[in-house]
């Protein structure tokens, strides 16, 4: 009879540790599961899109300006207040844009090839500048709207 007691109590031991381990894992799910649900709600903020106004710069050859560039570029931004930032920092944006883009179309790494713009190279160039300017992160990506080269 001590035996068949000891060996009850042992089960009912692990049983209930079990049982409460179930209950404690399970209830994590939920609440884990109706937290993911409440976020799943809320949609997703649009990013917000600041345009510039129009880019010129010259390409200088042996004579002088051989071509003139001019590059319109809106900036994707995560929310409103980075688009506001980018609002404020916008001279200094379009200092860093003519600097970076003036020296690459004079450089070795051209963003010129063949003579026309490579416009994944200028994007990435203008992201570039933006992150110098604003830090990291604040600009999501350049959305080239034009590009027009024009003889001279």
């Amino acid at each position: 009879m001590k035996r068949f007691l000891i060996i009850f109590v042992v089960l009912m031991l692990l049983g209930g540790g079990g049982a409460g381990a179930w209950f404690y894992m399970n209830g994590q799910d939920a609440a884990a599961s109706e937290e993911a649900e409440e976020h799943s709600d809320e949609p997703a903020a649009p990013p917000v899109y600041v345009e510039f106004n129009p880019i010129q710069v010259p390409l200088l050859g042996e004579e002088g300006i051989e071509q003139t560039i001019t590059i319109v570029v809106a900036l994707e931004v995560p929310d409103d207040a980075a688009g506001e930032t980018v609002i404020a920092m916008s001279p200094r944006l379009n200092d860093a844009y003519m600097t970076r883009l003036y020296g690459g179309l004079h450089s070795q790494d051209l963003l010129l090839d063949n003579g026309i713009i490579d416009v994944g190279r200028l994007k990435g160039r203008i992201v570039e500048a933006s992150a110098t300017v604003l830090g990291e992160g604040v600009v999501l990506d350049a959305l080239v709207q034009m590009v027009a080269q024009r003889r001279e």
